[in-house]
């Protein structure tokens, strides 16, 4: 069942970007964009919860509303580097960032295995790889 959840979820990235990239072809204002993403989801979410009888907790509000901003920014940067950066670099580097949440992870007594372990290793040499100023992108 979690590759069929990975699937789904990598399918809506996919519609998620071409939307964005629908978006940038018709000249729309890139801030105007990210704020209908956000207000989408969030009546879709808002409809989900009350449809399915959750209770409220100040604590999940406080966190969800904190994690939000924090999206709504991400992705606007996103937005603005996709526009002047390279686009393969922004996919490596939005990868990479599950990096530092496990890594953080490991001081709240996780305990990643040897591959994870590996994996954590790798994310320098990766950051290395995809700076800006090598390549071909560079060379333009």
């Amino acid at each position: 069942m979690g590759y069929l959840y990975l699937a789904l979820s990598t399918l809506l990235v996919v519609v998620w970007a071409l939307c964005y990239k629908v978006a940038v072809g018709r000249g729309c204002e890139l801030r105007s964009v990210n704020l209908w993403i956000y207000v989408g989801s969030s009546a879709i979410m808002l409809v989900y919860f009350i449809a399915t009888g959750h209770r409220y907790s100040s604590a999940a509000a406080l966190l969800g509303f904190g994690t939000g901003i924090s999206c709504y920014f991400a992705t606007l940067t996103f937005f603005y580097h996709i526009r002047t950066g390279v686009l393969t670099v922004s996919w490596t580097m939005i990868g990479l960032a599950v990096g530092f949440p496990v890594a953080a992870s490991i001081l709240w007594g996780e305990h990643p295995s040897a591959r994870q372990w590996i994996g954590l290793a790798l994310i320098p040499v990766a950051f290395i790889l995809c700076s800006p100023g090598r390549g071909k992108a560079a060379a333009e």
